[in-house]
């Protein structure tokens, strides 16, 4: 195929390298767009990478305008920090809001056909049925959640008034690494479940349970996980499924594997695949934690017509080895 030229915000972050480098791997060529408020600036990139504050409209031109034509744009950048979007809220709304905002009139003006948005279960809050679907109610509890939902509704309205087709994939929880890439996950502070248990265990520290008293099987949160190789392809297959559809297209898919996975579960299965006991210590429940989140992929399964394949094990098995290789 030739060479599609592909946008992708926040490129320098875990999922959005991830992706761009699948999407270099499967012959397209991806230009990164990022300042790094929230990764470390690579000393050399594998992509063509242009620092920009996406907040910033005239920024946005200026870095369009100095682009080849572009087949899509890939959203990842975001700040994502639950807790500190309730400290910070004009931050997360002036980026997260912004930023789409900028990036969907300079997919209008400069001929963009697509837009592929990162966006997260946050928008769904606490939900009343479990799992849940795309038309389940729209209630975030945090501020992030609100500036994400409201990132949607940016798009859906350059859908309707000005033809760009868009999706929202709505994300559970990515974990793990792709071989081979050198991208893996790395937040100053990490707040994810399973890079936080194999932290605990290298360092032979005991790993903090929010929370051992919801109505779940063994009192501890469940969560659904999903690997970053398949979000990562999620990606891809979201963009070949707009390329079919007429302009305009607007839609909101979630992107998860419809498997539930309890805090517990996490720590054993960890056990099991690094061979190590992990310490625990029973700390109080953090505001605004769901007892379950899991997502209902039939939409994903009956419109991309595609569905995750990694397990659990691979995940932490991924993530490990990604550690142990910026150890080494």
């Amino acid at each position: 195929m030739d060479k599609k030229n592909i946008v992708v915000t926040g490129g320098t972050g875990f999922i959005g390298s991830s992706t761009a480098w699948l999407l270099a791997q499967s012959g397209y060529t991806p230009f990164v767009l990022d300042n790094f408020s929230t990764s470390v600036k690579p000393e050399k990139s594998l992509f063509n990478l242009i620092e920009v504050d996406l907040s910033q409209p005239d920024e946005v031109t200026k870095a369009f305008k100095k682009l080849p034509q572009i087949h899509a744009i890939f959203h990842f950048a975001a700040k994502a920090l639950v807790p500190e979007s309730t400290e910070k809220t004009w931050d997360y709304f002036h980026n997260n809001f912004n930023a789409t905002l900028n990036l969907a009139e300079a997919a209008t003006q400069f001929s963009v056909p697509y837009f592929i948005h990162s966006s997260t279960c946050a928008v769904y809050g606490i939900p009343q049925r479990i799992p849940i679907s795309e038309n389940s109610p729209l209630k975030p509890e945090t501020p992030y959640g609100e500036s994400k939902r409201a990132s949607e509704n940016i798009l859906q309205q350059f859908s309707k008034w000005k033809g760009l087709s868009a999706l929202n994939l709505r994300y559970f929880n990515p974990a793990g690494a792709i071989t081979g890439s050198k991208c893996g996950e790395l937040h100053d502070p990490e707040t994810h479940l399973i890079p936080n248990i194999i932290t605990s265990i290298h360092q032979n520290k005991p790993f903090k349970i929010f929370g051992n008293d919801y109505s779940t099987s063994d009192g501890t949160c469940i969560r659904d996980f999903i690997h970053i190789k398949d979000l990562a392809q999620a990606h891809l297959v979201a963009l070949s499924f707009l390329e079919t559809q007429p302009q305009g297209t607007f839609d909101c898919i979630n992107v998860g594997k419809n498997q539930g996975v309890s805090v517990k579960e996490a720590i054993k299965t960890a056990e099991k695949v690094l061979g190590v006991q992990c310490k625990v210590e029973v700390h109080p429940r953090r505001h605004g934690d769901p007892a379950e989140l899991i997502a209902d992929t039939t939409q994903m399964k009956q419109k991309l017509r595609w569905q995750p394949q990694l397990p659990l094990e691979a995940m932490i098995e991924d993530h490990w080895n990604f550690i142990k290789g910026r150890i080494s």
